[in-house]
């Protein structure tokens, strides 16, 4: 099969993002039956259907569906590449562009591109944090170089490769004045009665936890906060008597400043990994490179 022609699958991008043929094609600055035309010939060089037309509009098929994410992504790259040029011409090095979740942006992250700018100090970065579902999409999109953060329960697609950094624990916080503070490591049977404040469910670290309490066979606490929010969290268990088990290197700042205090878990012997990853295959760019570098020497 011949390869795809690029504005082929963009039109097919743009009728799966509008949902019609009309408001694409408008999108496109094109005429509808030029944008027809572009996918029936892109059906014909696949020898496949990519569109069912309805009373709605345009529906993708399988096939069409797995084109669309690939044009997505490929426009990703193509944005990434008119960026870098852009940066070139005004005398930058380059772009770096970093997923990280909350306990990344405590210190691997800021500690690494500290480190960076004192040897590459023209670069433009940018820092994305977000849920590790939308991470993922955006790194497998081209969007972002790195993702960084805690390895979760399940497996990582197929075209991204994984890193190993370093290894972090659980813990249970609360504030200095909690009527707990002064335990020594507790099992999750000891705090069936506290007042419990939990990631959001969308989180990696909210899955981990539950495994936590399902090795204990502990019921999870119903009667909870949960947020997506880490600074909620924090605050909440700061200001309050709620309980919470967060990552010891989350919580630092404030454990070092003597808000709160972490207590460890006893029955607990659950290490997660903290993991860099990026797309298998990817041709790096020297900052990207360079970035890696500082990290893995950490």
């Amino acid at each position: 099969m011949p390869a795809l022609d690029p504005k082929k699958l963009f039109d097919l991008l743009a009728i799966a993002e509008h949902g019609s043929y009309t408001h694409a094609a408008a999108a496109r600055g094109v005429s509808q039956p030029a944008l027809s035309n572009s996918v029936a010939l892109l059906e014909r060089m696949i020898g496949v259907k990519v569109l069912e037309r309805n009373r709605r509009g345009a529906e993708l098929t399988d096939f069409g569906r797995l084109l669309a994410s690939h044009a997505a992504a490929l426009h990703s790259v193509l944005a990434r590449a008119s960026e870098e040029v852009e940066l070139k011409k005004r005398g930058m090095e380059g772009s770096l562009a970093i997923g990280a979740s909350p306990v990344a942006c405590i210190d691997i992250v800021p500690d690494a591109l500290s480190r960076l700018k004192k040897t590459t100090p023209n670069i433009a970065i940018r820092i994305d944090e977000r849920p590790d579902d939308e991470l993922i999409k955006a790194l497998r999109f081209g969007e972002i170089d790195f993702m960084i953060g805690p390895t979760g329960l399940t497996t990582d697609p197929p075209d991204v490769e994984r890193e190993v950094l370093l290894k972090d624990g659980f813990q249970i916080i609360m504030r200095r004045k909690h009527r707990l503070a002064r335990c020594k490591p507790m099992a999750l049977s000891e705090l069936r009665d506290v007042q419990w404040v939990m990631p959001n469910p969308q989180s990696t670290i909210w899955h981990q936890i539950e495994a936590l309490f399902a090795a204990e066979n502990e019921p999870w606490p119903m009667n909870c906060i949960t947020t997506n929010s880490i600074t909620a969290l924090k605050s909440l268990v700061t200001r309050g008597d709620f309980v919470s088990i967060a990552s010891g290197k989350l919580v630092r700042p404030e454990r070092d400043a003597g808000h709160l205090v972490c207590i460890a878990l006893r029955k607990s012997n659950f290490v997660r990994e903290i993991s860099i990853r990026r797309r298998r295959g990817a041709i790096l760019t020297p900052v990207a490179q360079k970035f890696l570098a500082v990290v893995r020497a950490r």
